[in-house]
């Protein structure tokens, strides 16, 4: 998942708030990345279901973590 893990780099990196633009597009990038992964198909796998599941969460802390630094 390595855009996940860019984008993460780039919130780690991020100094700012909330209303600057480069804030916003890594919200919008972010948000993107959960809508890619919500549409993937499990086809009844539980292995890619667990899989989606895990990346989601992922996705969804760093996102915490952009709110969290965003003044």
């Amino acid at each position: 998942m390595g855009e996940a893990e860019q984008l993460e780099e780039e919130v780690d990196e991020f100094v700012g708030k909330k209303t600057e633009k480069s804030y916003r597009l890594l919200e919008e990038m972010l948000t993107k990345l959960l809508l890619e992964l919500d549409s993937i198909e499990t086809g009844g796998q539980d292995s890619v279901r667990q899989a989606r599941k895990e990346s989601v969460h992922r996705v969804q802390a760093i996102l915490e973590k952009l709110e969290r630094k965003g003044l």
